[in-house]
């Protein structure tokens, strides 16, 4: 009797090529025939071959959908970290320091570091800034002898009303844009005999003596003349015309990210 010779173990790349002549239209019993192997390994293989490539497509769409998801992740982030404008709340949820991390590790040389960095320190010195100039404003309406020789005791809403209006004009002139205007906005309304409700744009200043508007719009007037000579003053808009063009600069670095949505490198959070 002949021995039988046991056959060695079919390779994955033999029964992959199977796989792939069987579903050109070669059948088994040929391939066994043409390969010398029993049609039954050869159609036990051809199986296990479809097997095997069902799990790698399904580990590739896993990878790829955690791929996409990543770098949606890093994208969505970048773009939320342009659209904080000077004086919005930037505070970041847990997750979105884990992201930033691995934005950092992908793009450790990108320029938007930088930039972050020259833009938080550009708020916190415009925040510094405008609490200083609000003191000055505070006590100096506050000493001013015009104010404090002639209002009685039941105007006290002009002096607060004045302080808010002049730190208003403040923050928006620094920043380029237009204020109250004292032609326009300053505005009195009949109230009892001899009085008016005085109010200049959003700022009430509650009943006022008719032949005290004079005097309240002459020291607005005068301040707001003053305010704009204040060291202060020039700190804020040399400070505000500088985060604009820090702002600009980030979001454009920030737009190559968001728009090319694949963010290049790599880091520890990446899918493996």
């Amino acid at each position: 009797m002949t021995k039988r010779i046991k056959k060695p173990p079919v390779k994955p790349e033999v029964r992959q090529s199977w796989l792939k002549r069987h579903e050109q239209g070669e059948s088994p019993p040929k391939i066994a025939q043409s390969d010398g192997f029993d049609m039954r390994t050869v159609r036990k293989h051809i199986e296990l071959a479809k097997q095997e490539r069902e799990v790698k497509e399904a580990r590739s769409i896993v990878l790829r959908n955690a791929l996409e998801r990543h770098y949606s992740d890093l994208c969505n982030y970048a773009e939320r970290l342009g659209g904080y404008a000077s004086g919005q709340a930037s505070a970041l949820a847990t997750q979105d320091e884990h992201i930033r991390i691995a934005l950092r590790q992908h793009l450790p040389r990108s320029p938007i570091w930088g930039y972050l960095h020259q833009r938080d320190s550009l708020q916190q010195g415009i925040t510094q800034h405008l609490q200083e100039a609000g003191i000055k404003v505070l006590e100096g309406i506050k000493s001013d002898s015009r104010l404090s020789s002639e209002l009685d005791a039941d105007e006290a809403g002009v002096v607060p009303g004045i302080i808010g209006a002049l730190k208003f004009q403040i923050e928006r002139w620094t920043q380029g844009m237009s204020g109250l205007n004292l032609k326009n906005d300053l505005i009195s309304e009949p109230a009892e005999e001899g009085f008016v409700n005085l109010r200049y744009g959003f700022s009430q200043m509650g009943k006022v003596k008719e032949e005290h508007v004079r005097i309240i719009r002459d020291v607005l007037e005068d301040w707001e003349l003053r305010i704009k000579q204040w060291e202060e003053y020039q700190k804020l808009e040399k400070s505000f015309t500088e985060l604009r063009r820090v702002e600009k600069n980030l979001r454009d670095e920030l737009a190559v990210i968001t728009l090319r949505r694949i963010v290049p490198g790599r880091c520890k959070y990446c899918p493996l």
